[in-house]
């Protein structure tokens, strides 16, 4: 445990020994981002362009997220500045020198950064006795008696790091005083995402219908001393105004008397941009905090911040004795909020932000950067034009090269644009707003702009294409330089993305999100062409702003795909256009650790065959993505390499230092046959898991939304007992996702059954994923009980029992029938087991309260049948196939679209008494899943092999393919779907170990002969 006083007593000391040493590093050190002393010719390596200007002030930024320590880190008697930066390529703590001297400078021009040490998130700042004290997640970063963080050994202050119910995203530590009785306590500030999800929950009015982010504060108290810290294993979640504080997420807590009245304030950030203060109504020992209220300037606007995700730190920075604020912002910098001195209503008034500036030191345009090389002012050297997160475009203007082969540049200037002649001129900046991010409202303040330069109207001058956040291609007409904002219209009215809930046709709705519209004259015709990717993440090329082709092949032949993913996985692909290797064929560079260069080597009947040749630089600096790009800053005539990264910083290297590859590597061989299958019309198989999160699994269930498919099955120590749940995993194109556990049979304290059969439905347009499930000791005594998703499978809440009697679908997959309604095959398995249909209509995709049962259908008797599976004729009759003890499957058809039902009759299918299912394909014909075995002379039979039959009429069943054999284990208990793209996908029960996941090509089964 750390004794608080002891490490308060040595930091003064501390401090003037510690100046020396800073000093030095300072004078020794490199800056913030690695740029190495040694010119990049003489490096040879992939660098972050230098400005080359001393003299120059540009904004004080780290990389991706800032998370600012104030504090007089040289003992000089100024505010220095440590920020905390956690993203990849350039994480550490940096030490920004404030060079004033002078306490009371408010915005002082720092030094360049001094990386100190690693990092990770949630590192902020406390002061105790007037010294800065460094937390993190339940530790303590400690400062040594030379003055020196230990950033390499934090010390645990905390047995838990986490202290919160669920799992954080922010997760804030802090000593503070909390009840005055001169001890620190602990104070938590804990971003919870779990009502939020992530993504894909929009209704088709653009309404979010997850939940929000929360910000809860928790208090660890101090039951011991500093001395002796004693914190309580009971944290409490503070209040304010009769109810839990909760912010929306990332609260950062401040506490501090900002309104002179002798108590401890509260005030908190959020994930988005603005400021929460809450009012210490009560005493400094008996706190008590009003609704929270959020913060507005001086000039009665709200406070805001330019970006969001924003990590305030409250300290009288400018020595006037008052509380200001020092903000971190997601891009990168920080900014002083400061501190009016007066209040208003009772709140403290602050001044908008603004940000520090630092002695330049290397390009840097706020996060993700994404340039392109073109000589904007037509001054005979190449500029650079950027998109960042904000939304922004930035211009470098390149002031001429200098001796070290590198241009000086200007500082960073926002591009300008007007909506039509007569307005003003505005930076430009696409935001998403509450629905216009894939990824939910809490990202309204990112736009993600990415871009290249051509003249896209042909008249002469150049134009900037872009894209964004909003998964929409734009452009900015340049007019005698001046941009106007217009939208496509040269291109096909074309769909979004599935996923998306505006289905619109628009020219602008072409490509995914994030990703690179390159516009170039590709094919040597003289016209613009668009290469990009299409809706479904593949390479393409739109020739003369035309219909997407998916031209380019890799060697097997098959289409180049660089996204497979959905939703807020899709997209974000960086793409450059050049010729590398100076062969006369353009190539294909794209976003990796740095830029892959995908080599332009062949055409073939029409296609061009593209090799994935490997990267062109061996430095790592991609975190979330990079942004490639090719620039001849020396005018030898050979393309160099730009990257943007995640820190923002644009990095180079000339093309003579990149990576060089053999002939062998460079070449490509076509192999264009593709290997045989084991099956016929087997195209792919694999399992949901491969390593199960429970002894034993079954049951499962699948279905296609908006995100892909999504299964869900039982599991738990074996099937019936009690702490057997319903578990969900989701497919977003590329894999799927690990398992999670969405519901158990919990009742209450010391009373827990079995849940059982889960059964997913897909409701029609954007409707909710309904999962149906049910919970109790057995089959016989089990009840009805569903669970909703708003987001394609990725999150399920608002669990609701099923009225009494109603099951919901027992085991297969329910049916919309053509007036509207939901049909559900059940059975029951007391009183023998019977067959019977659940029928209800729905609202909004929900079930409506009026349930009607039909049935049962049999009694019995003749068959012992459950778990129906439905077939769709083409007259519009169904029917029905279910599983039974006699050791056939049994049918039963429908001529009114559920309502009554012929006696079940035996098909010549037989049955091991096991669990079957059925799709009725689009071409017509019904494709079956089943065990093809009998009961043999028990009620039980074996399930060692898995078949496919299909059929024209429902009767007459031809065997297709087997696609498990194995004496004695189990495969069971299938279901099966086609998805739009005419597959068909399966899962099954694969030993009772995993779920198996196989995909099928309808039309090329082929019947076995033998």
């Amino acid at each position: 445990m750390i004794n608080l006083l002891s490490r308060c007593a040595c930091c003064s000391l501390a401090a003037l020994a510690f100046s020396a040493f800073v000093s030095a590093q300072s004078a020794t050190s490199t800056t913030s981002q690695g740029l190495a002393k040694q010119s990049e010719s003489e490096s040879g390596t992939l660098e972050p362009l230098p400005y080359n200007d001393e003299d120059l002030v540009v904004d004080l930024g780290v990389g991706l997220w800032a998370w600012p320590l104030p504090m007089d880190y040289d003992g000089d008697g100024d505010m220095d500045l440590l920020v905390s930066c956690p993203d990849k390529p350039s994480n550490g703590v940096y030490y920004f020198e404030n060079a004033s001297n002078d306490p009371k400078v408010k915005l002082p021009v720092f030094r360049p950064a001094v990386r100190l040490g690693k990092t990770g998130h949630n590192m902020q700042v406390s002061y105790v006795a007037g010294q800065p004290r460094l937390l993190r997640e339940g530790f303590e970063i400690v400062r040594d008696d030379s003055g020196r963080f230990d950033f390499d050994q934090p010390q645990r202050i905390y047995p838990k790091s986490n202290v919160h119910s669920n799992r954080v995203r922010g997760n804030m530590w802090r000593y503070v005083d909390f009840d005055g009785d001169g001890d620190q306590d602990l104070i938590v500030g804990a971003g919870d995402w779990t009502e939020y999800g992530w993504d894909n929950a929009y209704d088709s009015r653009g309404r979010w219908h997850n939940g929000p982010l929360h910000g809860y504060v928790y208090l660890i108290s101090n039951q011991g001393s500093d001395e002796q810290p004693k914190y309580s294993d009971k944290p409490v979640k503070l209040h304010a105004g009769g109810a839990a504080i909760d912010v929306y997420g990332w609260p950062s807590p401040n506490f501090v008397d900002f309104d002179s009245d002798g108590d401890l304030d509260l005030l908190c950030g959020e994930f988005l941009d603005g400021f929460t203060y809450f009012q210490n109504v009560g005493t400094r020992r008996e706190p008590e905090y009003a609704a929270g209220q959020k913060l507005n300037d001086v000039s009665g606007h709200p406070l805001q911040m330019h970006l969001q995700m924003i990590t305030p730190t409250a300290l009288d920075w400018d020595k006037d004795g008052d509380v200001d604020l020092i903000v971190g912002d997601e891009d990168g910098r920080v900014a002083l909020v400061e501190n009016t001195g007066t209040l208003r209503d009772a709140q403290p008034v602050f001044l908008p932000p603004k940000y520090f500036q630092q002695q330049a030191d290397t390009l840097k345009f706020g996060a993700l950067a994404t340039p392109f090389a073109y000589d904007w002012d037509h001054d005979g050297d190449e500029d650079i034009l950027c998109g960042n997160t904000a939304g922004n475009i930035g211009y470098f203007e390149n002031l001429g090269t200098q001796a070290g082969g590198t241009p000086r540049w200007a500082a960073c200037q926002l591009i300008e644009t007007k909506v039509h002649p007569d307005a003003m001129a505005k930076p430009f900046r696409v935001m998403a707003g509450p629905s216009g991010s894939i990824q939910g409202p809490c990202e309204a303040k990112w736009g993600y702009t990415t871009l290249s330069v051509a003249d896209w109207d042909q008249d002469g001058d150049a134009d900037i294409v872009y894209n964004s956040i909003l998964s929409k291609v734009q452009w900015l007409r340049n007019e005698n330089g001046q941009l106007y904002e217009s939208d496509l219209t040269r291109t096909p009215s074309e769909m979004p993305p599935a996923w998306y809930w505006w289905q619109t046709k628009t020219p602008a709705s072409i490509t995914q999100w994030r990703t690179t519209p390159v516009a170039i004259d590709f094919d040597g015709d003289d016209q613009l062409d668009l290469l990009m990717l299409d809706q479904e993440g593949y390479l393409t090329l739109r020739s003369n702003l035309g219909l997407a082709k998916r031209l380019f092949i890799d060697a097997n032949g098959n289409p180049i795909r660089l996204n497979q993913r959905s939703c807020g996985g899709s997209g974000r692909y960086k793409l450059a256009v050049v010729d590398w290797d100076g062969d006369g064929r353009l190539d294909v560079l794209v976003n990796s650790e740095n830029a892959a260069w995908y080599r332009n080597c062949l055409d073939h009947e029409g296609r061009i065959v593209l090799k994935k040749v490997g990267n062109l630089a061996k430095r790592n600096v991609a975190g979330h993505t990079s942004s490639p790009a090719v620039c001849d800053f020396d005018n030898d005539g050979k393309p160099d390499l730009l990257v943007g990264a995640e820190n923002g910083r644009i990095y180079h290297i000339r093309h003579q230092d990149c990576v060089q590859f053999s002939e062998a590597q460079r070449s490509v061989t076509l192999n264009l046959q593709p290997p045989q299958p084991r099956m016929p019309g087997l195209i792919s198989e694999q399992f949901v898991f491969n390593k199960p999160p429970t002894p034993q699994c079954h049951a499962s269930t699948v279905v296609q939304t908006t995100r892909g498919l999504v299964a869900a099955w039982f599991a738990g120590t074996r099937e019936k007992n009690k702490d057997v749940g319903i578990w969900v995993s989701y497919h977003d194109g590329s894999r799927w996702s690990a398992p999670r556990e969405v519901a158990n049979g919990v009742q209450h304290d010391g009373l827990r059954y079995p849940c059982w059969n889960p059964v997913l439905h897909q409701t029609p347009g954007s409707g909710p994923l309904l999962l149906f499930f049910k919970v109790g000791p057995n089959p016989a005594a089990w009840w009805g009980e569903m669970m909703i998703s708003d987001d394609g499978g990725r999150t399920f809440g608002q669990r609701q029992r099923l009225p009494e009697g109603i099951d919901g679908p027992v085991r297969c997959k329910s049916i919309v029938t053509r007036d509207g309604g939901l049909l559900c095959g059940s059975s029951t398995e007391f009183d023998g087991w019977r067959v019977h249909f659940e029928k209800v209509d729905l609202q909004d995709g929900k079930p409506t309260a009026s349930w009607q049962r039909i049935g049962p259908i049999n009694d019995a008797s003749k068959f012992n049948a459950i778990q129906p599976t439905f077939l769709r004729h083409q007259d519009g009759s169904l029917q029905a196939l279910c599983r039974t003890k006699e050791s056939v499957i049994a049918s039963t058809r429908s001529q009114d679209g559920g309502q009554t039902w012929s006696p079940l009759i035996a098909t010549d299918l037989p049955n091991p008494n096991s669990g079957i299912d059925a799709v009725s394909l689009a071409d017509g014909r019904h494709l079956l899943i089943y065990n093809h075995l009998d009961s043999g002379k028990g009620q039980w039979g074996p399930r060692g092999q898995l078949n496919l039959a299909i059929s024209r009429d429902g009767d007459h069943w031809t065997p297709v393919g087997v696609l498990e054999q194995e004496a004695k284990a189990e495969f069971s208990y299938p279901a099966m779907i086609q998805t739009a793209d005419g597959l068909i996908h399966a899962t099954y029960t694969w030993k009772r170990q995993k779920i198996k996941h196989v995909v099928i090509d309808p039309a090329k089964l082929q019947p076995i002969k033998d």
